[in-house]
C-alpha cells in the first residue's frame, strides 16, 4: 500500500487536530483518532515510531515560532502512515525527510499563520492575506513530502533495477566483454583490474550470479567458466502509446509529430557506436529516480509547464525544471507551445528488454540451419 501524509497541530480551542492529509481521503478514521491521542501527550522535539496491530506510523514531534499561540510556539506532529510493518531502510530514509519538512517550516517565521484560516473573521486584511497565502503553503509542502516519500520508499521496478545496474561502467562493460563469449574466471578477472583497478571482481561477479545475469560452469577439477545468461538492450521508440492520452488537445498532436518523425529519422541513422553511448545515457536516466518519475508521469499524459509555480514550491521547482531541461536536451521530451501555453510531452520511450546473449542466438539459428539442410 502507498503512504500517507498526516500533518496534526494543537488546535487552541479543541487540542491535536488534522491539518491536512495526503492522498486525500485516504486515512481511516480509527487512524486518525490513534495519532490525536498520540500528540495529546508530552512530547520533545523526536522521531519516534508507533506500531499497531494493522498499521505502523513513523511520526516527527516539533514546534514552530508563532505571534498568536500561547508561549510564542506552535505544536506539530507530521506522521508517514504505512499498512505494513516497516524496514530500517525505510525508517531512516522517513526520519531524514520528516526533520528536513521540520526544518523548513522553523526556518519560515510567518508559517505559523496557516493554522489560524478557521479564525480569518478575528485579523486584518493583511493578515488574512497572509493566512491564506500560507494555509495553501503548507498544504502544498505536505504534498511534496508525500512525494519524496514515496520516491525514496516505493519499491523499484525491474527496469529501474537493471538500469541501475547497467548505469556503472564497470558493471556495463563487464556485461558487454561477456556477450562475446564465455571467458574463464582467470581471463575475466585478468581483464576487469586491467580495467577497473579500483573495483572489487568478486563483489561484482557474485551480484550478476544473484540477479542472473551470468552462470558459471565448471568443467573438469580445475577450469570454471563464466557464461553470460542474459543481455539488456536499451533503444528509443516513438511515443506512439502515449498521443492517446492528448483527447483534451488533440492539436498538440500535429505539432509533436513532426518533432518526433525527425528526430527518429535521425536516430535510424547512428552508428553502433553512436547507439552503445546513447544506451549508457538511457541507463543513467531511467537509473535517477527523478527523471524516472517524471517520465513515468509522462507516460500517463502531458504536463503544463507553465502551471507547474503553483504546484510545487520554489525548490521543487527548480529541481523539476533542471530535469526538465536535462530531458528536453537528450531528445526524451520536448516542450509544444498551443495558444501561448507551454506543454511538456514525451518525444521518445525507453525501452528495456532482455535478450539471450548475440552468440547463444547466432549458435542457436547456426544449428537450425544446419538440421534444416540434414
Amino acid at each position: 500500500m502507498i503512504p500517507i501524509v498526516m500533518l496534526l497541530y494543537f488546535h487552541r480551542k479543541i487540542g491535536p487536530s488534522v491539518f491536512y492529509s495526503y492522498p486525500k481521503n485516504s486515512v481511516r478514521k480509527e487512524i486518525t483518532s490513534v495519532l490525536i491521542n498520540v500528540m495529546d501527550q508530552p512530547l520533545n522535539e523526536s522521531f519516534f515510531i508507533s506500531s499497531y496491530e494493522d498499521f505502523t506510523s513513523l511520526n516527527y514531534y516539533f514546534e514552530i515560532h508563532s505571534n498568536i499561540a500561547r508561549g510564542s510556539n506552535e505544536m506539530l506532529m507530521v506522521s508517514v502512515i504505512f499498512e505494513h510493518q516497516t524496514t530500517h531502510h525505510i525508517e531512516q530514509s522517513v526520519s531524514f525527510l520528516l526533520k528536513e519538512y521540520s526544518r523548513n517550516l522553523q526556518s519560515d517565521r510567518e508559517v505559523y499563520t496557516a493554522f489560524y484560516r478557521d479564525e480569518l473573521s478575528r485579523y486584518n486584511d493583511d493578515l488574512k492575506e497572509m493566512i491564506l497565502n500560507n494555509f495553501t503553503l503548507v498544504k502544498l509542502w505536505v504534498k511534496e513530502l508525500y512525494w519524496a516519500v514515496l520516491e525514496n520508499t516505493r519499491e523499484k521496478t525491474e527496469e529501474e533495477k537493471m538500469a541501475e545496474l547497467l548505469s556503472k561502467k564497470h558493471i556495463h562493460d563487464t556485461l558487454q566483454e561477456l556477450a562475446k563469449g564465455p571467458f574463464t574466471v582467470e581471463e575475466l578477472e585478468l581483464w576487469f583490474y586491467n580495467r577497473f583497478p579500483d573495483e572489487d571482481f568478486n563483489k561484482i561477479i557474485n551480484r550478476l550470479l544473484d540477479e542472473q545475469f551470468v552462470f558459471i560452469n565448471q568443467i573438469g577439477r580445475v577450469e570454471k567458466y563464466i557464461i553470460l545468461l542474459k543481455e539488456v538492450l536499451i533503444e528509443r521508440i516513438p511515443p506512439d502509446s502515449v498521443i492517446q492520452y492528448f483527447d483534451e488537445k488533440p492539436e498538440l498532436i500535429d505539432l509533436l509529430l513532426p518533432e518526433v518523425q525527425e528526430y527518429f529519422n535521425y536516430y535510424e541513422t547512428k552508428t553502433e557506436r553512436e547507439l552503445a553511448e546513447d544506451g549508457k545515457l538511457l541507463f543513467q536516466i531511467i537509473a535517477n529516480p527523478k527523471m524516472y518519475n517524471l517520465i513515468s508521469k509522462l507516460k500517463e499524459g502531458l504536463i503544463q509547464r507553465d502551471k507547474l509555480p503553483k504546484l510545487v514550491s520554489q525548490s521543487t521547482l527548480e529541481n523539476l525544471i533542471e530535469t526538465i531541461e536535462f530531458l528536453k536536451e537528450r531528445d526524451v521530451i520536448e516542450e509544444l507551445t498551443y495558444n501561448s501555453e507551454r506543454y511538456v510531452v514525451l518525444k521518445s520511450i525507453i525501452q528495456l528488454t532482455t535478450a539471450f546473449p548475440e552468440y547463444l542466438r547466432k549458435s542457436y539459428l547456426d544449428r537450425k540451419k544446419l538440421n534444416e539442410i540434414n
